[in-house]
């Protein structure tokens, strides 16, 4: 007997990614050794290998671009994703300039900021392979950018007396920029690499998969609904309307654009390290991520596929 594993798990809007991650996420929740017994293994499922999948999809995100698609790619990913980092800035600063590092309702400033600065673009990607232009799927460069983890780590940091990290932002750039140069100087390799990024999406789900515990979902539910209501109220309106309203487009790009990434889940250890000050609060906050995590990866591709639907009719 065959399965149509395949076939399936298209049917589900961003299932490429999304059934994967769930896969490895129970696997990791009940036997969390299984994953953990050594490489190669360890780094196919696991999130020690997330970054090495999200370079290789840069690098060959980079080789499918024209020059000529950059100033479309600005004019409309550009625009959304500046407006979400100019409100989730301003927004994380509100917060730790009037809450402090504990935070308000139950739940910390690293928490807090962590989400509302959050983009996913793994499942941004999976979702744009189904309904989205070249122009779209090329926002997914820009969202690596805008959605790592050095843009929390700075707002929270700069409480501490920190400052901007250059060499993360470089390190996100440097792939696609390779890339680019490279199907610069031979465009046969575009052939080759056109599905690279459709076939690596299960990786990333595996390995984003890897890093989550359903325990931790299931015991933050409360704050963390609260959190990731918060984060949607606070992004989704706006880039929502921008998208319809200013760039004339049907608004599943924008609406894809507003879900929580499992990287959200290094900000706590990673803030543990630039200050002590925040560690009590980290293993409340990584539950509390995760569930937004769990939830936005559920409900984003709904939304978006409501939208492209209802705008397609």
């Amino acid at each position: 007997m065959k399965f149509k594993i395949l076939k399936n798990m298209q049917k589900v809007p961003g299932g490429m990614m999304l059934i994967p991650m769930f896969i490895t996420a129970l696997i990791n929740t009940i036997f969390p050794q299984v994953l953990n017994i050594g490489n190669p293994l360890t780094a196919m499922f696991t999130s020690k290998g997330t970054m090495t999948i999200i370079g290789i999809m840069l690098f060959c995100m980079g080789i499918q671009i024209d020059l000529s698609q950059i100033k479309n790619m600005m004019k409309r990913g550009g625009v959304i994703l500046g407006l979400k980092l100019v409100l989730n800035v301003f927004v994380g600063v509100a917060i730790i300039r009037y809450f402090g590092i504990d935070g308000f309702l139950g739940i910390s400033a690293t928490a807090w900021i962590a989400c509302i600065t959050s983009c996913n673009p793994g499942l941004y990607i999976a979702l744009m392979q189904d309904c989205g232009d070249k122009i779209d799927k090329s926002t997914f460069i820009l969202m690596n950018i805008v959605g790592l983890p050095f843009i929390p780590v700075c707002i929270l940091s700069f409480a501490s007396g920190g400052g901007l990290d250059i060499n993360s932002l470089l390190a996100t750039c440097i792939p696609f920029i390779l890339g680019m140069l490279i199907g610069y100087l031979d465009s046969e390799i575009k052939e080759f690499t056109k599905d690279g990024v459709k076939f690596l999406l299960p990786f990333l789900g595996f390995c984003l998969g890897g890093g989550i515990d359903l325990k931790t979902v299931v015991h933050s539910w409360y704050h963390g609904m609260f959190l990731y209501l918060a984060y949607m109220l606070l992004n989704w309106p706006i880039l929502l309307w921008v998208d319809r309203k200013i760039l004339k487009q049907r608004g599943h790009s924008s609406t894809a654009i507003c879900c929580v990434a499992g990287l959200s889940l290094t900000v706590p250890a990673l803030m543990e390290g630039v200050s002590g000050a925040y560690s009590a609060n980290t293993a409340m906050a990584v539950a509390q991520l995760s569930f937004v995590v769990f939830i936005s990866a559920i409900i984003t591709p709904v939304l978006v596929n409501m939208i492209n639907k209802t705008e397609t009719a």
